[in-house]
């Protein structure tokens, strides 16, 4: 599945469009027993975890470079949830329930209060076209102006 970004204010939030599920479940990183990064690699969307940091390299994703948190990077995963079984019930509604649930998990995802100053989150969610088989949504924290930063905000 691939997913697309679109800015707004402080917050961020995107929707998926069809794209070649192979690619969304690759995962050439190197994880440790704990699942936690220790080798760069192309990571799919679908195999994204909580605690994993990348680059952003343009507003569609299908996959990343995935690399460890220590590294310089711009974005980390901070939760993941699924959306309900359903019909597609709008791009409108997807994208409400997606920055809603997104910022619902920060605090307790990273132990932070949310800072519009200094970061941003992103919502990615699914499209209508990829909602039969995907209703996973993709929060994930950058700072605000997409520096690179090290380390991770996740517990």
């Amino acid at each position: 599945m691939r997913f697309l970004s679109f800015l707004s204010v402080a917050l961020l939030l995107g929707t998926g469009c069809g794209g070649n599920t192979e690619l969304s479940l690759v995962d050439d990183s190197v994880r440790n027993e704990s699942g936690v990064i220790e080798t760069a690699g192309q990571v799919g969307v679908l195999r994204l975890l909580p605690g994993d940091c990348f680059q952003i390299e343009n507003d569609e994703i299908e996959f990343v470079d995935a690399i460890p948190c220590e590294e310089e990077h711009m974005a980390e995963v901070f939760a993941v949830f699924d959306l309900a079984d359903s019909d597609w019930p709008g791009a409108s509604a997807v994208s409400q329930i997606a920055k809603s649930g997104c910022l619902d998990r920060f605090r307790t995802a990273t132990g932070h209060n949310f800072d519009p100053v200094h970061m941003a989150i992103t919502g990615y969610a699914p499209s209508e076209r990829s909602w039969a088989d995907d209703k996973r949504v993709l929060c994930v924290v950058t700072a605000h102006d997409l520096s690179l930063v090290r380390g991770r905000v996740t517990r």
